[in-house]
């Protein structure tokens, strides 16, 4: 049962942060730099991540 939840969690943490920093990016603007800056950041990532996980293509298959 641990490992499931784990497993879960492992493979839900990036779509979660990504989500938050969605919501930094709509906030005003101080959290909004900071949001659009880690999106910024982070995005190459997101799309090597859901590359590797959908399309197995990548170092995340």
């Amino acid at each position: 049962m641990y490992s499931k939840v784990r497993s879960l969690l492992s493979r839900s943490l990036p779509v979660v942060g990504t989500l938050y920093l969605v919501y930094l990016a709509l906030q005003p603007p101080p959290a909004r730099y900071m949001g659009i800056a880690c999106l910024a950041i982070v995005t190459p990532f997101l799309v090597g991540w859901v590359a590797g996980n959908v399309f197995d293509v990548g170092p995340w298959s």
